[in-house]
């Protein structure tokens, strides 16, 4: 729906645009809405430019005056979205100071915390920043009509919350989207779509959710390596309780419910796991810390858990589900990889499924996962298993947290065998 007419001006190349009215399923050319309110104007567009970079293309934006692409996105149909595997990750030290500099203006989607952090490191400061508390879409409309609309460019600074918040307010403003993770330990680095949140409440599926295709995405090892370890480490809890699938499928099996394990097709799934233990603690330092090394190992597992996960009817995923009942039962968040590390044990500990393999290898890979370790109490975690049954009841998923609650004297010998093994 669009006319466009190429001139040249200056030193870069700018289009001249007749814009429809948008197919609101995906993103087109933004308009200046400042200058007119007309369903048919003819607007000067500026963009980033295209460059080859290892066996392929990456976007960059670079300074004004050079070739912007629209963002690529809609309000629905996230399978749409890039896969994880196609992003050409950028990493280095100093990364950010060096190409904040050649940002156009724009505005930064972030947390305080994050945001006190990266601060320093941005060579050009923001036009305003937009602070997240929760994903609630209410939320963060209030978010982007706080800020300015005359930028070119929408960054996310953060972790999940603060980078799946960036994603609404780059579709909102209809502007490119760069990702710039304070920790390498959230999938939603290296994943497009964002979930629909009424509260802590989550709607729909992923057919139902936006998503947006970002220009970049900047590791930059100076900033992530601030953060506390268990921070970034809880990225390799975020694939590593693909255990939980796994114990259910043998469990199963062994009971003789539904399909016989199946080695083979477990077999990725299994290889990704021995390789981050085997090699996750060679990237360390001497005395045990993380390093340059340990920071793109853990994003490179995040990023490649997609391609690796074993996806199987056999082995549902009721791991990932325990953090939405966990934190609305308690009207309170943790980190994402160490909750899904923790639901894992526990579905290992009730299939009777080897738990302290598991746990053996969240511990080489240094990832937290008793309750009291990540601000957890006794009660907060009774109350979200407790939710389990009607929660995944309603979604239709059939895991054994489910099936078989655990309560009473049983859930006082979880907790005794999560605390103290």
């Amino acid at each position: 729906n669009r006319k466009l007419e190429p001139f040249y001006s200056g030193s870069g190349m700018r289009v001249k645009a007749t814009v429809q009215p948008r197919n609101t399923r995906g993103i087109g050319i933004r308009s200046d809405r400042r200058r007119s309110t007309k369903k048919d104007r003819t607007v000067t567009i500026l963009g980033t430019l295209m460059l080859a970079r290892g066996e392929g293309m990456s976007p960059r934006l670079c300074s004004e005056g050079h070739m912007k692409r629209p963002p690529r996105g809609g309000w629905d149909g996230a399978d749409q979205a890039k896969r994880a595997a196609e992003y050409q990750i950028s990493y280095g030290h100093g990364l950010v100071r060096k190409h904040s500099a050649g940002w156009p203006d724009y505005v930064a989607v972030t947390t305080p915390s994050a945001y006190l952090s990266a601060e320093r490191y941005l060579a050009k400061p923001p036009s305003g920043v937009g602070y997240v508390d929760l994903l609630d879409f209410g939320r963060l409309q209030a978010i982007t009509d706080s800020l300015p609309d005359d930028v070119d460019l929408v960054v996310g600074i953060g972790a999940g919350r603060a980078l799946d918040a960036s994603k609404y307010v780059a579709l909102k403003m209809e502007l490119p989207l760069l990702i710039v993770p304070t920790v390498v330990s959230t999938g939603a680095i290296i994943h497009g779509f964002l979930a629909r949140w009424e509260g802590r409440k989550l709607l729909g599926s992923a057919a139902d959710w936006p998503w947006i295709d970002f220009e970049d995405i900047l590791v930059d090892y100076d900033l992530t390596l601030e953060a506390p370890t268990y921070l970034n480490t809880a990225g390799l809890g975020d694939v590593l309780c693909g255990y939980a699938g796994l114990a259910e499928w043998r469990r199963n099996s062994r009971l003789g419910v539904g399909p016989p394990w199946d080695a083979e097709a477990a077999a990725s799934a299994l290889q990704h796991h021995d390789q981050i233990v085997r090699e996750f603690p060679r990237t360390l330092d001497s005395e045990g810390g993380l390093t340059a090394d340990s920071i793109r190992f853990i994003m490179t597992a995040v990023q490649e858990r997609d391609e690796r996960s074993l996806v199987h009817p056999a082995a549902p995923s009721g791991d990932h589900a325990f953090p939405i009942i966990i934190e609305l039962a308690n009207d309170k968040g943790w980190v994402h990889g160490e909750l899904v590390a923790l639901a894992a044990i526990i579905i290992a500990w009730q299939c009777e499924e080897s738990p302290d393999l598991l746990i053996s290898r969240l511990d080489r890979c240094q990832v937290r996962r008793r309750p009291s370790e990540m601000g957890m109490t006794y009660d907060e975690l009774l109350r979200g298993l407790e939710a389990a049954p009607e929660h995944m009841r309603r979604q239709g998923l059939d895991s054994i947290m489910g099936r078989e609650p655990v309560t009473g004297r049983r859930f006082d010998l979880l907790w005794e065998f999560l605390e103290t093994t």
